[in-house]
């Protein structure tokens, strides 16, 4: 039987991965919306597309980010925590996807009441005062420890991103809900997570370019 912690975990995961968690994910695309506007994929071709952005950006790089944030929350080192925040900021070429970061990590942070004392709380007192940026991934972590969540809360992370971009397809028309709901079902069977070194990297170049020029469309239904 499920002890009464287990089932708070695993309530509070589902909680901060529900669309109804306000992170603000429903209004991002990750630049499919350029991409399906531009016409540069089929819908024959989405359940690859969306498997590179599972391979070469949320399990290469946001992934790793969450596994070495938790370790710099674990042993206090808040220091390192913020310059890991920053390299994740960094990283994302674009303004848009920079601001996406941050936007959903706030509305994390804003939305869990940390615990008084703890790195946390601190670190979202950083955020606040813009001495750190407060990327998803980071501020995931973050969560993740304080909320005793734990190496779980990459399963949130991951979760959130695939479910951004496939209902930003479902709200532009281009796939059904059960187009959508079959292509996540395949995408979550193959998820390994083979790669267990800490190297971060990303490359997924055409959503740097599309990313850019959906920051120039007059007309888009998201705001990344």
């Amino acid at each position: 039987m499920i002890d009464s912690e287990e089932i708070k975990k695993y309530l509070n995961l589902i909680r901060i991965s529900d669309t109804f968690f306000p992170l603000g994910s429903f209004a991002m695309s990750q630049a499919m919306e350029e991409l399906i506007s531009e016409h540069v994929y089929e819908r024959s071709q989405l359940g690859s597309v969306m498997n590179l952005y599972l391979e070469k950006i949320w399990k290469s790089f946001d992934y790793k980010i969450f596994m070495i944030a938790r370790e710099r929350v674990r042993n206090n080192d808040i220091k390192g925590l913020v310059e890991l925040d920053n390299i994740c900021y960094a990283s994302k070429l674009t303004e848009e996807n920079r601001s996406t970061l941050t936007k959903m990590g706030k509305g994390l942070l804003s939305a869990i009441r940390l615990k008084e004392g703890a790195v946390a709380q601190n670190y979202m007192t950083m955020v606040n005062d813009k001495t750190a940026p407060g990327t998803f991934p980071v501020a995931m972590a973050v969560v993740s420890e304080d909320i005793g969540l734990g190496e779980l809360g990459a399963i949130s992370l991951i979760y959130v991103n695939m479910m951004e971009v496939m209902a930003s397809l479902v709200r532009m028309g281009f796939i059904d809900y059960i187009d959508g709901q079959r292509m996540l079902e395949e995408l979550i069977k193959g998820i390994e997570i083979e790669d267990k070194s800490m190297d971060l990297n990303q490359s997924f170049p055409v959503v740097d370019i599309f990313s850019m020029r959906h920051e120039l469309n007059p007309s888009r239904m998201f705001i990344s």
